[in-house]
């Protein structure tokens, strides 16, 4: 995996096509790779995995982290920039800015997280970052993905609400969503895992007045997906390290006329879960390769 060092940011290299397709006609990727992309003053490392080339696309994935956590910190628990060289992509470790209470956060809907009303577009920055990746390195328009813990799975889930938004999927460890589903502006049906613990009690898994609950996260993305109605049983896993086997329940949408739906629950697991490597593994598997 390439390293993080500290680069200038350049201005976008050649024209992209606004509705994420590829780089316009005479566009070449910068070389070397940029290592962050974004202002100087909130610049977020950009990791490549040892074959990126400037030639072959990569997916691209975002990690973002919850209230109180940066990006390093849950990539240090999900183990996501593990995976980097192995699966082949490129991974972004944007942060929240920092409230009052020092904490890193999301501006993601209007229940989660921006307690002290700064009204920061966190969501336009993001966007802003992903064109700007792509306008430097040479991403796959067909695989650009969100990671997200707590406050970072309402900000992505906001990123996929997003009116023409690139993500093509999202995994959301705890997260949640706007309250009104009117407030979703999406154009399109995405890849969705939605994982939570059912004893969670910071973000509860039938949810409260901060954001819906898991199913029914699960059951709007359905919804636009037009996927059959409710969710079907397919297997047991084991994510937790818990000492208990296959903790995990996998359930799915049917016959999805676009992008796909899967709750994975976590028997007896709160917010924060003793995760394994087979989480990540599994869940980038799902959302890369479809």
């Amino acid at each position: 995996m390439r390293g993080v060092a500290l680069a200038a940011v350049v201005a976008g290299c050649g024209p992209t096509d606004p509705d994420g397709g590829t780089p316009g006609e005479g566009w070449e990727p910068e070389w070397p790779p940029p290592t962050e992309l974004g202002p100087a003053d909130r610049a977020a490392p950009l990791l490549l995995p040892d074959a990126y080339d400037g030639t072959s696309p990569v997916p691209l994935v975002l990690v973002l982290g919850g209230y109180w956590n940066l990006a390093e910190e849950l990539d240090d628990w999900f183990g996501v920039s593990d995976r980097v060289d192995e699966d082949g992509f490129a991974l972004l470790l944007p942060d929240g800015t920092i409230d009052s209470e020092g904490a890193p956060f999301w501006n993601a809907t209007d229940t989660c997280c921006d307690y002290d009303g700064t009204d920061v577009d966190d969501a336009g920055w993001l966007l802003g970052l992903i064109e700007e990746t792509r306008a430097r390195v040479a991403i796959d328009p067909a695989g650009v993905v969100a990671v997200g813990h707590s406050n970072g799975g309402f900000m992505a889930f906001a990123l996929a609400c997003e009116e023409g938004s690139p993500l093509t999927g999202v995994f959301s460890l705890a997260g949640s969503s706007w309250m009104d589903p009117d407030d979703c502006a999406a154009s399109h049906a995405i890849d969705v895992l939605q994982v939570h613990g059912d004893v969670d009690d910071v973000m509860p898994y039938e949810g409260d007045d901060v954001g819906p609950g898991a199913l029914e996260v699960a059951a709007r993305w359905s919804e636009r997906g037009g996927c059959d109605p409710g969710l079907a049983p397919n297997g047991s896993r084991e994510y937790v390290d818990d000492g208990v086997d296959d903790e995990t329940e996998v359930s799915r949408a049917l016959d999805c006329t676009d992008g796909s739906v899967e709750l994975w629950t976590m028997t007896g697991a709160d917010h924060y879960p003793d995760v394994t490597a087979g989480l990540i593994e599994d869940a980038l598997a799902r959302l890369l390769d479809d």
